[in-house]
């Protein structure tokens, strides 16, 4: 059970109205017909809060240049590192729905090593769990070691706003206690 009130008729409130219309565009509705995930209804009572919420979102997580794919490993691998459930399964399914191959899933999920990611995304996966976990390690060699890889600085500098982004993520949906949609 959330700690917050999730409103889930929005028609009283024009702008909790638009930031719902605005989240469903989004690709995050939740298991009821009209109505966004439970982590952005636990956000209903602060309409601007949850917008702001939803701009940051579109920023980082729906623009850009990194493959959405790659930005879902992102999310999915600092979700499992910071053990927030609800973000670990929302990430899970949004993988799964885009067609990852289970292996490459369940290595992001469970391996250490990610042995089953490929070598590219492997290492902006490392480079991102690092930057989450601790960022003061992170050096000019690790830097360096994606370039070689052929990211630009752009898709490196996407990398650590979705750490960010994840980090801050995981931490609003655990701090909420939202239950995960649809038990």
């Amino acid at each position: 059970m959330s700690r917050f009130n999730q409103i889930k008729d929005p028609s009283d409130n024009p702008d909790l109205e638009a930031a719902y219309k605005i989240a469903l565009e989004m690709g995050m509705a939740g298991s009821e017909e009209g109505v966004p995930i439970n982590f952005l209804t636990a956000l209903s009572e602060r309409s601007d809060l949850l917008m702001a919420y939803l701009n940051f979102t579109q920023g980082i997580v729906m623009a850009g240049e990194l493959p959405p794919t790659v930005k879902q490993m992102i999310a999915m691998t600092c979700a499992m590192q910071n053990n927030c459930g609800y973000c670990s399964l929302f990430h899970t399914k949004a993988l799964e729905s885009m067609g990852v191959p289970t292996e490459v899933v369940e290595s992001c999920a469970s391996d250490p090593e990610l042995s089953e990611v490929p070598p590219p995304q492997r290492a902006i996966l490392k480079f991102a769990l690092k930057t989450a976990r601790n960022p003061q390690s992170v050096t000019d060699d690790d830097f360096e070691a994606l370039r070689e890889f052929g990211f630009s600085d752009g898709e490196i500098m996407e990398t650590v706003m979705m750490a960010g982004w994840s980090n801050f993520t995981n931490s609003m949906a655990d701090m909420t206690k939202v239950a995960i949609d649809g038990e």
